[in-house]
C-alpha cells in the first residue's frame, strides 16, 4: 500500500475482568503509527469489573470506551463501535484476546483489490493447561485451521472474532443482524451477505494471532452449539438457500443424517467414549447437538 491505512478496532466486552487488562494493553501497545489506529471497547453491561478497568485507560489517545446500559448483544455491541468508525479498515477483537504488537500491520499485507476480510487465527495461552475440548477447539480439523496462510475461504469459515475488514464493503453489507442475540451465527450471517454481494473474498492469515483466553467445557460447548442449531442456524438456511450446504444443512433431515446421528449412536459412543480418539469423540458430540437442535427448531417443525 502507497499510503498508510487508518484502522479502526472494535473491541466488544462482556463480563472479561480478567483479561480485559492484558487486551487494552497490547492495543495501545501496537507499532503501527499511533495517529493511524483508534480502538473503541464497547462494555455490553458487564455485571463484573469490565466498565472500571476500561474507564482506567480513557485517558489513552488510541482509546475510546463506550458503555452499553442494557446487555444488548454481540452483534449490538459490534455495530455500536461500528458507528463510531471513520477510518480505511475496521478490525474487530474480543475482549478476552491479547495480541502481538504487530498485530495491526500482519493483516494489511494479504489485502488486494478483490479481498474485503482477513481473518486471523487464535491460539491457546501457553500458560493454561488445556483440557480435551479445549484442544479440539484449537486443534487443526476444527475451522478454517484447515488452509494454508494466504487461502481464500468460504464464508463459513469466516469469523469476527479476530479479523480486518475493508469499512466500504463492510458499511454496504448492512453490518450485523441485531435480532440474533443467541449464541452463534451473527459472523455467518454477515459473511453471507459480503459473500453474496463479493464471491471469495475472504482471507486466512495464519500471522493474525490472537491469544484467546476463554475456558470451555464439553458440555458447555455442546450447550452452545445445540441452542445454535434450534434458533440461530435455521435462521441462515432460510435466508440463504443458496448456501445451505455449507451450513450443513443437508445432515439434519436426511438418510445419512439419521443414520449417523440419531439418539441409540449417540448412546453407544457416550458409552464407548474411551475407545474412540478423543478429538474425534468430540467433534461427533458437538456436530451432533448442533443437528438435534436444529431437528426440534420451530422454523423447522412448522
Amino acid at each position: 500500500m502507497d499510503k498508510i491505512a487508518s484502522i479502526n478496532i472494535v473491541i466488544p466486552c462482556y463480563n472479561v475482568e480478567e483479561v480485559i487488562e492484558k487486551c487494552l494493553r497490547s492495543l495501545s501497545s501496537q507499532v503501527y503509527p499511533k495517529n493511524k489506529y483508534h480502538c473503541y471497547f464497547v462494555n455490553d453491561a458487564s455485571t463484573d469489573n469490565t466498565a472500571e478497568i476500561l474507564d482506567s485507560f480513557n485517558n489513552y489517545e488510541q482509546i475510546t470506551v463506550i458503555h452499553h446500559e442494557k446487555n444488548l448483544g454481540l452483534s449490538s455491541a459490534r455495530n455500536t463501535g461500528i458507528n463510531k468508525c471513520n477510518a480505511d479498515f475496521i478490525a474487530f477483537l474480543d475482549g478476552d484476546m491479547v495480541v502481538e504488537n504487530d498485530w495491526i500491520e500482519s493483516f494489511l499485507p494479504y489485502f488486494n483489490k478483490n479481498t474485503i476480510a482477513v481473518m486471523g487465527d487464535n491460539i491457546p495461552p501457553t500458560d493454561l493447561k488445556l483440557n480435551p475440548v479445549e484442544k479440539y477447539y484449537f486443534g487443526n480439523i476444527r475451522g478454517a485451521r484447515q488452509f494454508n496462510d494466504g487461502d481464500n475461504i468460504s464464508l463459513q469459515y469466516m469469523l469476527y472474532n479476530n479479523a480486518m475488514v475493508k469499512r466500504s464493503g463492510l458499511l454496504k453489507s448492512g453490518l450485523f443482524d441485531e435480532n440474533i442475540t443467541k449464541y452463534g451465527g451473527e459472523d455467518t450471517d454477515l459473511s453471507a451477505k459480503i459473500w453474496n454481494m463479493s464471491p471469495n473474498c475472504f482471507i486466512y492469515s495464519k500471522k493474525s494471532n490472537s491469544v484467546h483466553y476463554h475456558r470451555r467445557s464439553l458440555s458447555g460447548f455442546c450447550s452452545s452449539m445445540k441452542t445454535y442449531g434450534e434458533y440461530n442456524l435455521p435462521i441462515l438456511i432460510d435466508r440463504y438457500p443458496q448456501h445451505k450446504t455449507k451450513f450443513g444443512a443437508d445432515w439434519i433431515f436426511s438418510i445419512k443424517g439419521y443414520l449417523l446421528f440419531n439418539p441409540i449412536l449417540l448412546t453407544v459412543i457416550k458409552v464407548g467414549v474411551y475407545i474412540f480418539p478423543a478429538q474425534l469423540f468430540i467433534r461427533y458430540m458437538v456436530v451432533s447437538a448442533v443437528i438435534s437442535g436444529a431437528r426440534k427448531s420451530v422454523k423447522f417443525l412448522k
